[in-house]
C-alpha cells in the first residue's frame, strides 16, 4: 500500500461527494499546504486519469457499504464505509484496478497488510480485515475522528513543545510495538499521523511500503530515479541510497516530521526528488530554534534545549549515532521532560549542547563568551548519546570496546563540559570524573550533575549485571543531604525496580513505602515535578511502585 495515498485530499472537490466536516478525516487524508507543492505536484498525473477508476460510492463490496470517498494516492482509492455485520465505519482501501492487474502488487498488498492487522495499539490506526470480492482487493481499518498532523499544521500553524512531546511519545510508542512485530514502517510523515478528537496520536499504514513505480503517480517518489520507496521529504539517507532500513530509519523520519511541525516548513527543501535525496545524504539543516524563529519574553528560542537536542539527535546521518530503538527515545524523552523542565534543575548533555550552540550566536552580538561551543558542536552528532537512562529494562549492554575505554579522564573547564564528555565515553571513569572534578559541596548546580551522573553510572551497572555495586550507588545517593527530592524519588525507583529484580522482597517493600511517602510529599509541595516524574515512570513501573492512577 502507497504511503502518499492520502498526499492530496479530495475534499470538497470529490464530483457527487458531500463536503466533509474536519472530524470525518479517515486515515492518512491531507490537504494541499504552501509547502506541500512537491509532494502534490506528484499526483498531477494520477488525477488526469481519474476518470479511468470510477468512483464506488454507494455500492457495496462484501460486507461493506461504501458511503463516501475520503481520498486517493498512487495505488488506491479510500472510502468512508459501513461495516454492515458490525453496524460500524470502517476506512475503506481500494486497489486501483491498475495495480490490481499484477499479482505481485496484490501478493505485498496483502501480506503486508495482515502484518499492519497484528499490531494492537492505541497509537496504531488499527487494521480490521484483508480482503477481496470480484478481484476488487480492499483493506478495512479504523475510521479517524479527527485530521491528520499535515492539516493541522495548515491549519493552525506550528505546534509548541507540549504537542511535540505527545507527537514524540505517541509515534515512538507506535514504532516500539511494530518493532517488537519485526515491521517497519518506511514512510513516518504528517500525512500518516493522525490525532483524533480526544487528542490521541494515531500512526496510520504500518507495513504497508509504496510499491507502485509509476512515476506519473509521483514524481516525488525516488524509484524513478533507482533510489528506493517512500516520501524523500522524510526518508532517511540509508532509505535515500536504497539500502536495508530498520526501526532507526523511522525514527529519522519522526526527526524530520517534528521539526516540520516546529518549524513550520521541513529542514530540506528541492525543487526535484534527487536534489532532496543528496540534501538528506550530505547538508545539514538550519538549527530548529533558528528556523522556528520564536522567542520567550526573555528573548530566548521558546523551545528547551532538549527538545531540539532530541530531534538534532533523530536527524543525524548515520543510524548508529540516533537513538537506536523507540524505547531508547521514549526514556530519553520521559528522562528529560522530568528532569529538565524542572527550572534550575539542570538540562543534560544535549540540551546544554544547545545552550551552547545559542550561545554562539550570542557572540555575534556580545563578545567575550565562552569558546568551547566549536568544540561541542563538533560533539553534536554523539552529544545526546547517553542521556540519564535510569530505567534499566530493556536497555542493551555496552559493548566490550566501550567498556575497554580509557581509564584516565582529562578534567573539562565546567561540569556541563564534563557531563557532556561523560555522555559520549558512557563509562565508569568517565562518570565518576563529573563526581570528583566536581564536588557536589561546591555548588547546586554540581550536586544535580552528581545526582545525574550516578544515576547514569547505576544504569551502566544494571545493563552490565553489576546489581550490587548499582546498588550501593543508589544508596549512596539517598543518603545525600543536599540532593534535591526530584534526584532522590527517582534513584528511589530505580532502586525499587533493582531490588525487585533481586527478589529482595523485604528491602523492596522498604523502599517502596519511602518511595509513596517521597511522592506524596511531591504531590503536595511540587505538583509540577510530580506530574513530570509521573511522564517518566512507564504504567508497569507505576503497577510495581503503586501510584494510583486515579
Amino acid at each position: 500500500m502507497s504511503r502518499d495515498e492520502f498526499e492530496q485530499s479530495d475534499g470538497d472537490s470529490n464530483a457527487g461527494d458531500e463536503p466533509e466536516s474536519e472530524s470525518s478525516r479517515a486515515v492518512g487524508e491531507t490537504q494541499e499546504g504552501k509547502t506541500q507543492n512537491q509532494d502534490t505536484n506528484l499526483m498531477s498525473a494520477g488525477s488526469t486519469r481519474e476518470a479511468a477508476y470510477p468512483s464506488l460510492v454507494g455500492s457495496r463490496l462484501g460486507d461493506y457499504q461504501l458511503l463516501r470517498k475520503l481520498g486517493r494516492g498512487g495505488m488506491a482509492d479510500v472510502y468512508a464505509a459501513r461495516q454492515l455485520s458490525l453496524g460500524r465505519e470502517v476506512a475503506l482501501k481500494v486497489l486501483r484496478p491498475d495495480f490490481a492487474r499484477d499479482n505481485d502488487y496484490i501478493h505485498r498488498f496483502r501480506r503486508e497488510a495482515r502484518a499492519a492487522a497484528k499490531l494492537n495499539h492505541p497509537n496504531i490506526v488499527q487494521v480490521y480485515e484483508v480482503g477481496n470480492v470480484d478481484s476488487v482487493h480492499y483493506i478495512a481499518q479504523e475510521l479517524i475522528d479527527g485530521e491528520n498532523l499535515r492539516q493541522s499544521l495548515d491549519r493552525s500553524g506550528v505546534i509548541g513543545t507540549e504537542e511535540a512531546i505527545e507527537v514524540l511519545v505517541g509515534v515512538a510508542s507506535a514504532l516500539e510495538v511494530a518493532a517488537e512485530a519485526g515491521i517497519t514502517h518506511r514512510d513516518i510523515k504528517p500525512e500518516n499521523v493522525m490525532r483524533n478528537v480526544r487528542g490521541v496520536i494515531k500512526v496510520a499504514d504500518f507495513g504497508l511500503a509504496r510499491i507502485g513505480t509509476d512515476v506519473d503517480a509521483t514524481q516525488s517518489n525516488l524509484t524513478q530515479v533507482g533510489l528506493t520507496l517512500g516520501t524523500p521529504r522524510y526518508m532517511s539517507p540509508e532509505q535515500v541510497q536504497g539500502k536495508t532500513v530498520d526501526t532507526r530509519s523511522d525514527l529519522y523520519s519522526l526527526g524530520i516530521t517534528v521539526y516540520h511541525l516546529l518549524a513550520g516548513r521541513p529542514p530540506f527543501e528541492a525543487e526535484d526528488s534527487l536534489a532532496l535525496a543528496l540534501m538528506h545524504l550530505h547538508e545539514t539543516p538550519l538549527p530548529l530554534d533558528r528556523n522556528r524563529a520564536r522567542y520567550n519574553s526573555d528573548g530566548e528560542p521558546d523551545l528547551p534545549e532538549w527538545l531540539i537536542a532530541v530531534t538534532s539527535r533523530l536527524m543525524s546521518k548515520l543510524p548508529q549515532d540516533r537513538f537506536q530503538s523507540p524505547s531508547e527515545l521514549l526514556d530519553a524523552i520521559r528522562n528529560e521532560a522530568a528532569i529538565s523542565s524542572l527550572g534550575g534543575l539542570g538540562v543534560g548533555t544535549a540540551a546544554a549542547t544547545i545552550r551552547l550552540q545559542r550561545a554562539t550566536d550570542r557572540t555575534r552580538k556580545r563578545m567575550a563568551r565562552r569558546s568551547v561551543a566549536m568544540a561541542v558542536g563538533i560533539l553534536l552528532p554523539v552529544a545526546f548519546g547517553g542521556l540519564v537512562w535510569w530505567l534499566a529494562s530493556g536497555r542493551p549492554r555496552k559493548s566490550v570496546n566501550d567498556l575497554l575505554s580509557p581509564e584516565v579522564v582529562t578534567k573539562a573547564d565546567s561540569v556541563d563540559q564534563q557531563y557532556i564528555t561523560a555522555m559520549y565515553r558512557n563509562d565508569e571513569a568517565a562518570w565518576r570524573s563529573v563526581m570528583e572534578f566536581f564536588p557536589m559541596e561546591d555548588n547546586a548546580t554540581n550536586a544535580a550533575y552528581h545526582a545525574k551522573a550516578t544515576l547514569q553510572l547505576s544504569r551502566l551497572f544494571i545493563g552490565d549485571g553489576r546489581l550490587g555495586e548499582a546498588n550501593v550507588l543508589l544508596d549512596s545517593l539517598l543518603q545525600e543531604a543536599n540532593i534535591d527530592q526530584v534526584y532522590q524519588v527517582l534513584a528511589l525507583a530505580q532502586l525499587c525496580q533493582l531490588l525487585d529484580k533481586l527478589d529482595r522482597a523485604e528491602e523492596f517493600a522498604e523502599s517502596r513505602r519511602e518511595f509513596q511517602t517521597m511522592y506524596s510529599e511531591l504531590q503536595i509541595n511540587n505538583p509540577t515535578a510530580e506530574r513530570l516524574i509521573d511522564q517518566t515512570l512507564p504504567s508497569e513501573m507505576r503497577l510495581t511502585l503503586g501510584i494510583d492512577d486515579s
